[in-house]
């Protein structure tokens, strides 16, 4: 489930972001790795590689080719929408993750069964591999990780002028993430660093897997640009756990973060082309 942004009521219970935790440096290659590679197949996930795959919505034209991919709850789902940008958002969105996940699994995507935990995350429930993965969606931009070893979480978010950021960092944001937005003194400058913290803050939340019941004001991320940067939280029992950050572009106005449990996986880019969402991508996963 993703955090409405305009809308906020979170506790404060402030995690300090860990001193002892240096920042990891980029390694030489990283820029390569960060930018978005075209596929023209679907390409095996590897051990220790997370592969982040982009969609860009342009076409409603899209949405009932995609129906052919969803069961029947997912297609009652989709039509629930009314709005018709949300509506094809989650009907690709989750056609071309059953795509991809079957072809992770090599297993046909609609027998891919899916389960939601108590707290909303999905995962698959009738495979002996495991595999990770998170989905998110911003104004006809998807994003989807997947990885056999880390756990995922991922974020996008267009920027939208039109929200008072202030506010909504008084009650999303710890002390010092506050104290750094206002310290900015272009307004672009400041809006762009509250959206980058904003989605490391959720990519967090989401590969934790606890999502809304995990405030975001209760932990601290580093909101300058991150690579594998690691962020302290306690899970309910209070023992720490570490997850490393990532920040991807996903390009058109939008700013987005991934999250791992890993400081060693490498992150592989990739762009998704909806014009190859047919059947013969799907035999690629028998």
């Amino acid at each position: 489930m993703k955090r409405d942004i305009t809308s906020q009521a979170f506790k404060k219970q402030i995690i300090t972001y860990p001193q002892n935790c240096d920042r990891m440096t980029e390694p030489p290659d990283t820029e390569r790795y960060r930018e978005w590679n075209a596929a023209d197949s679907l390409l095996p996930l590897a051990d220790g590689e997370l592969q982040l795959w982009r969609f860009q919505l342009t076409d409603d034209a899209f949405f009932p080719g995609c129906a052919n991919y969803l069961i029947p709850e997912e297609r009652s789902r989709a039509e629930r929408r009314r709005a018709s940008r949300p509506r094809e958002e989650f009907a690709v969105g989750r056609a071309c993750l059953r795509i991809l996940l079957g072809n992770a699994l090599r297993m046909p995507p609609l027998d891919i069964v899916l389960k939601e935990s108590p707290f909303g995350k999905p995962s698959v429930v009738n495979s002996a591999e495991h595999i990770s993965f998170n989905v998110s969606h911003s104004k006809g931009t998807i994003l989807i990780g997947l990885s056999r070893q880390e756990t995922v979480g991922v974020d996008v978010e267009h920027i939208d002028a039109g929200i008072d950021i202030l506010e909504i960092a008084q009650s999303a944001f710890t002390a010092k993430e506050l104290e750094r937005l206002k310290a900015l003194s272009s307004l672009d400058e400041r809006r762009r660093a509250f959206y980058r913290c904003w989605t490391q803050k959720e990519a967090i939340t989401k590969a934790d897997g606890r999502g809304l019941s995990l405030p975001l004001s209760s932990f601290e991320v580093p909101a300058a640009p991150a690579w594998h940067t690691p962020v302290l939280i306690y899970d309910p029992t209070g023992t720490e756990k570490h997850y490393f950050l990532s920040d991807i572009d996903p390009g058109d106005a939008a700013i987005g973060a991934v999250a791992t449990d890993s400081p060693n996986c490498r992150i592989l880019q990739l762009n998704f082309p909806l014009s190859r969402l047919s059947s013969h991508l799907v035999k690629q996963g028998d």
